[in-house]
């Protein structure tokens, strides 16, 4: 038997061997996934920092003109609720095409109750046809772009759900998931450690 303890005593030493080896990628793994983790944390937490500022003014000034256009909207659905029979309606609409080169004005001939009510006599100066026209235009062109902005905040509105479901996801990983997501890819370790034990195991037989 006395033959068999030098054997025995390089197997242990190579087993021993091999354990450190393993503990100790064991331990390189954790420390560099957890310090990979906490750079990312930290990197992202700077990115937030930077860009809440922008967000926060951003918003700011979109409510401050979602009230000013909300009061404009009020203050004309009150205007048009107030025109209640064509006389009224005469009467305002030189306000609503206003200002002009020179004042417009519409005319309602007498009627009777018997008689369907003639058409309105509008008397429009000829330097107000070209500005006329070109409101006329406008509105058109308001129209247009008014429908285009419509398509691209919903648009918008799913880029803004896509990048939030993104930056949760990230949020998420560097909180928890990067670390064993690092770890995870640091098992080549192991199998560096592996590799290194199997030679020194063959080394310790030879």
């Amino acid at each position: 038997m006395p033959p068999a303890n030098p054997l025995l005593s390089r197997t242990i030493a190579v087993a021993a061997a091999i354990a450190a080896f393993i503990v100790f990628s064991l331990a390189m793994i954790v420390v560099r996934a957890r310090n990979a983790s906490h750079q990312a944390t930290m990197q992202m937490r700077a990115t937030f920092s930077t860009e809440e500022p922008i967000l926060v003014h951003a918003e700011k000034r979109e409510q401050s003109r979602h009230a000013i256009l909300a009061q404009e909207l009020r203050t004309t659905a009150k205007a048009k609720r107030a025109v209640k029979t064509p006389a009224e309606a005469a009467a305002r609409l030189p306000e609503a095409l206003a200002p002009l080169p020179q004042s417009f004005s519409v005319n309602l001939p007498a009627n009777t109750q018997d008689e369907p009510a003639p058409p309105a006599v509008i008397t429009v100066p000829q330097a107000d046809l070209k500005p006329l026209l070109d409101r006329l235009q406008d509105c058109r062109a308001c129209q247009d772009q008014f429908a285009a902005a419509q398509q691209d905040l919903k648009d918008e509105q799913a880029k803004v759900s896509a990048l939030t479901i993104e930056r949760d996801t990230a949020v998420k990983a560097s909180r928890g998931g990067g670390f064993w997501s690092r770890l995870r890819s640091g098992a080549k370790w192991f199998a560096i450690g592996g590799v290194m034990g199997a030679l020194a195991a063959s080394t310790a037989r030879r």
